[in-house]
């Protein structure tokens, strides 16, 4: 049986899996720490060393990353890796097909494949038009934004952009105070800068400082002080987020009329998904002056599947091999 190696390359974690082609549910999925190893081939000599399936049996290598791939030089937005395509060519083999995707550009792939258990709906929407636009966005180490466009025939062709360094607006008091506090360490903010681990942190230590509490958390320590409820800062800062999402959202379905909807992944929202329900985030999106009649219909869904750059580089591996 003909097989796809698979990896979601991120700025924390390198998660490789094999899939079956014209099958989609990863297989011997590893999560390896990019800290770890010096460069991209060192981590995939280690999963490939011990995986069942030997490179005979591998006819494709589809690889999703974590920044632009458009470039004769591959860096990684929040990583030091770097590489070219031909230098991933010639380590996989001049008989592989090879595939190098922005990670957002994979998760948009997986929209083909998503069963309804893998998506929830956030708000009161949730028809979809097929052939209409979608977007993709997602919050973990950075924040990844893609625009999908369906196709009948043949892979979504999905519209490249790096989304998430967007200028960051600010739309009531509390809003401005967050952002002079990130210009006067950032100079310009990007969306990424609260959209993000790092970006929960900034707003942590911002609506701190403006209770006149020098103090950053981290992202995982400000998870373990949620689970108690008693840091009203904390619970601020959750909120804060999700409008701050809403808000970014809204901006890209002005931009694009997704009338296919708008699906969030990363590493941050499912993990709060009782929280985004509760939160400002659909009166954020929809906060839009005189087009919310035009915002308000696009439903938004969370994406709960574990693995949904995997799922995407599976759906995109059997295009290519087929193709080929």
């Amino acid at each position: 049986m003909s097989h796809a190696l698979i990896a979601d390359l991120g700025g924390t974690n390198a998660r490789f899996a094999l899939v079956p082609i014209h099958q989609y549910e990863p297989l011997e999925v590893r999560v390896l720490p990019c800290k770890n190893y010096g460069n991209f081939f060192d981590a995939a000599a280690d999963y490939i060393e011990n995986c069942s399936i030997s490179m005979d049996k591998i006819d494709a290598v589809v690889l999703a990353i974590a920044g632009p791939v458009n470039q004769p030089v591959i860096h990684f937005s929040n990583n030091p890796w770097h590489f070219t395509r031909e230098e991933v060519q010639s380590y996989f083999g001049e008989n592989k097909a090879i595939a190098l995707l922005n990670d957002f550009d994979a998760v948009g792939h997986c929209l083909e494949v998503l069963s309804s258990e893998n998506k929830v709906v956030v708000g009161d929407h949730s028809e979809v038009d097929p052939n209409g636009a979608c977007w993709v966005i997602g919050a973990g180490t950075g924040l990844g934004i893609s625009c999908v466009v369906p196709q009948d025939n043949g892979p979504n062709i999905i519209l490249p952009g790096e989304g998430g360094h967007v200028d960051l607006s600010a739309c009531n008091e509390i809003e401005d105070d967050i952002l002079k506090f990130l210009r006067t360490r950032h100079k310009r903010v990007s969306a990424e800068r609260v959209l993000s681990g790092m970006g929960l942190e900034n707003i942590y230590e911002a609506l701190a400082l403006r209770e006149g509490v020098e103090k950053r958390l981290t992202a995982s320590e400000i998870g373990e002080v949620l689970k108690f409820g008693d840091d009203p800062i904390a619970i601020a800062t959750l909120e804060q987020f999700f409008v701050f999402l809403g808000r970014v959202i809204g901006d890209l379905v002005l931009s694009v009329e997704s009338r296919g909807g708008v699906y969030i992944a990363g590493g941050i929202v499912p993990r709060y998904l009782n929280d985004i329900h509760l939160s400002g985030f659909r009166d954020a999106m929809q906060d839009k002056g005189r087009m919310k009649a035009f915002v308000s219909p696009i439903p938004t869904f969370v994406i709960m599947s574990e693995y949904p750059g995997l799922m995407g580089c599976a759906c995109y591996a059997s295009y290519l091999v087929s193709k080929d």
